[in-house]
């Protein structure tokens, strides 16, 4: 299939790689869940379906996980069971192959912490989503559309919410894609929205070493993003101090500055900021003038059945003194 899997003919886990490989490329897949052994699933954008006929022993699979984590420049053993990677096609080839641009992956491994090995893959195709391509999958309306499109050309900041699985991710890299000119700097935990056509370029996290050294935070790359001339910052998620940093860069002039941030409702979005800023040292009178005078619009996402959908445009709700 590639070079990499030629140098696996030996390998216990190597047939069921090709069949993991096989279910990541089938047409509209976006994730594929593995709850350990004989528990697959995949979502083609409909909600999850459970998948019959693939079965991995537990040796094997907890094999395959190592595998697939290195592949990411991450680890995954005992002493750190857990971890999320980055597979991209420049470390596995095969990817190209099957129209896949990237991986991310999160891994558990059967431990103390869980009794089976889980896989948890969103899938990025190399053809990116455009806004007209999720307008004709139904994802938003014409006016929502025209919404959007005046948020980019004003470059306007904005945060896109809503629950895990939304599509709060593809969302924002396609509205990150309309305008290629700026200059901007993504930072992520695990490498999620590169590749964006234009002059993007990413910073991903990095872990500590099994010292504990080394480790390098969301908070503290998006601090040295600020110092490399971005037009706009952009964070894949927020959900810590780094929100601290990303309302300075929206409040110094990187105008089109965007994050996702988990939320249930539009309506939740201040008060999960607020959270997330008491933890980094703010108090809620210093934080809401500084959250108004940034935040321009909040694109909340939902499912709606199993379609996801935008379910709200609009301002950002319920903060103290605004009208």
């Amino acid at each position: 299939m590639n070079f990499l899997l030629e140098q696996l003919p030996d390998a216990s886990f190597r047939r069921h790689l090709e069949q993991l490989l096989n279910l990541l490329s089938l047409p509209g897949v976006t994730d594929v869940v593995c709850n350990g052994s004989s528990d697959w699933w995949v979502d083609r954008g409909k909600g999850l379906e459970r998948v019959k006929d693939i079965s991995v022993p537990a040796r094997e699979l907890q094999e395959m996980a190592r595998f697939l984590v290195a592949l990411g420049d991450r680890h995954l053993d005992l002493i750190s069971p857990i971890t999320d990677a980055a597979i991209t096609e420049a470390n596995f080839p095969v990817l190209k192959q099957l129209g896949i641009d990237r991986l991310r992956l999160h891994a558990v491994l059967e431990s103390e912490i869980s009794e089976h090995t889980l896989l948890s893959i969103r899938v990025h195709r190399e053809t990116a989503a455009k806004l007209t391509l999720l307008f004709n999958e139904g994802m938003f309306t014409a006016a929502q559309l025209l919404k959007l499109q005046e948020i980019l050309r004003t470059r306007a900041n904005f945060l896109i919410s809503g629950p895990t699985g939304s599509g709060k991710t593809t969302l924002l890299r396609a509205m990150l894609a309309q305008n290629e000119r700026l200059r901007t700097v993504v930072v992520e935990d695990t490498f999620e929205l590169l590749p964006i056509a234009g002059q993007v370029v990413g910073l991903q996290t990095r872990h500590p070493n099994t010292d504990g050294a080394g480790g390098i935070d969301l908070a503290t790359l998006a601090r040295e993003a600020l110092r490399m001339r971005p037009d706009r910052l952009v964070i894949g998620e927020v959900r810590g101090p780094e929100v601290a940093v990303l309302l300075k860069a929206m409040n110094t002039g990187h105008a089109g500055s965007a994050s996702t941030i988990h939320a249930n409702s539009a309506g939740q979005v201040y008060a999960r900021m607020l959270a997330l800023a008491t933890d980094a040292g703010y108090t809620q009178e210093t934080f809401t003038p500084l959250v108004k005078a940034a935040v321009e619009w909040v694109i909340h996402l939902d499912f709606d059945g199993a379609d996801r959908k935008i379910k709200e445009i609009g301002k950002l709700q319920h903060v103290p003194g605004a009208k």
